[in-house]
């Protein structure tokens, strides 16, 4: 069910002050992310000589980036962004240095995956610091609801052209040197994003609440409180079937010569997520965004099950992620959009990073799951059990939510 209100465009939402330099900076800052893996995965490939380590050192640096975020967006909330995004950025560009200057040459396993994963648990949160800088930047729901969903879309830009752009560098400089590139792409992101003309943005984060002891209040864990897990549940559900999706695609079409076909197909997931997201800001709902959530998901998983029929085909495979892809974005929009209202003045980076994290821990769950899968039964049975996985949580997230429906939720859709 829709609503009559108005709703801003992305040119409304780009006339903004200080909106174009600073989402102009956030981006550059986050396309590191986007383009580091492909040559950060060669990189140590060529040094240890085995795809192996390569592996190892990538599901570290994943691993540290997720499990880690919450304690950087912890700190980031306790001493303001100027404080520390660029001590962040500046670690992790080092951190990069590190990595390029060790696999420059042959190295050993135990160090390439060691820089890996200092890399990721440095890596500064710009996604979450920028969702957070939205709710500042716009004046009502609706323009914040909008402006979320143009970040999410720009974001699903990014890493689809990410892997693309990191591939014709490496046609011209070798992997370890195409790793300098995200590092100054962070650095200057995370710099310009806290420089003066972004400063009246930057508001130190508040002092803690005090209680009326004149200490300060404790506040409730945010994932004690079941509103909230229904927010995560559904988008760990779809980072399930992300990370099934682009491990089952590219065992359903191995063979020699279909590199290219692999990455069609996968791109399309990609593109159908972008075009959902602008489809979904067009839309304005009056349903509560959990709701929305578990019919998002359950189609994102609907969708994924439907990959089985055409496990073996790739223009069906295509045809079919860029319908499921549709649902993806809203997903992500819907989750940051609520949890913004759970953060409150204090927690706000934290709120957003959860979603953001249990996308992260669900997509890598979902690749451990279908490679094992895979290798017992086929692609066709790896989505199908990932699917019912994802259906899973999502029956869990309607539960805590009918069990907590007396409970008023805080933010009221857009």
């Amino acid at each position: 069910m829709t609503a009559s209100t108005p709703n801003p465009s992305y040119a409304s939402i780009l006339a903004l002050p200080s909106v174009k330099f600073i989402f102009g900076s956030a981006l550059a800052g986050r396309f590191a992310y986007a383009l580091a893996g492909l040559p950060l995965l060669l990189s140590v490939q060529s040094a240890t000589g085995s795809f192996g380590a390569a592996g190892l050192a990538m599901g570290v640096f994943g691993a540290t980036v997720a499990f880690l975020a919450p304690l950087r967006a912890r700190i980031i909330d306790r001493f303001g962004r100027r404080r520390t995004l660029p001590p962040f950025a500046i670690a992790f560009a080092l951190g990069l240095l590190a990595l390029a200057a060790g696999t420059s040459q042959t190295s050993s396993v135990l160090l390439c995956v060691f820089l890996s994963g200092v890399v990721g648990a440095v890596a500064p949160p710009l996604g979450p610091s920028m969702r957070v800088l939205w709710a500042q930047l716009t004046p009502t729901p609706a323009h914040l609801r909008k402006a979320l969903s143009l970040d999410a879309v720009l974001e699903e830009l990014l890493y689809l052209g990410g892997p693309a752009l990191a591939g014709f560098l490496l046609l011209l400089i070798s992997p370890s040197a195409t790793l300098l590139i995200p590092a100054a792409l962070v650095v200057f992101g995370a710099l310009a994003m806290v420089t003066p003309a972004a400063a009246k943005e930057n508001i130190p984060a508040p002092s803690p609440r005090e209680s009326p002891t004149g200490k300060p209040a404790r506040e409730r864990s945010l994932l004690s409180q079941g509103l909230f897990l229904t927010l995560l549940i559904p988008v760990l559900a779809a980072g399930l079937v992300v990370g099934a999706v682009y491990v089952v695609v590219p065992a359903a079409l191995a063979g020699p010569g279909t590199e290219g076909a692999i990455g069609i197909v996968l791109a399309a997931f990609a593109a159908g997520s972008a075009i959902g997201g602008l489809l979904y800001a067009r839309t304005r709902f009056t349903a509560s965004p959990q709701l929305q959530l578990l019919m998002l998901a359950t189609a994102l998983a609907g969708g994924a099950a439907a990959i089985a029929v055409m496990a073996g085909s790739a223009v069906g495979l295509g045809v079919i992620l860029l319908a499921t892809g549709l649902f993806l974005s809203p997903i992500m929009i819907v989750g940051y959009f609520a949890a913004s209202g759970f953060g409150g003045a204090h927690r706000q980076t934290m709120a957003t990073t959860w979603v953001n994290t249990s996308h992260n821990l669900g997509a890598a769950a979902g690749s451990v799951v279908a490679g094992i899968v895979i290798e017992a039964a086929g692609p066709a049975e790896s989505i199908l059990a990932t699917a019912a996985l994802a259906a899973v949580l999502i029956l869990a997230s309607a539960l805590i939510l009918v069990g907590a429906h007396r409970i008023r939720f805080p933010v009221t859709s857009a």
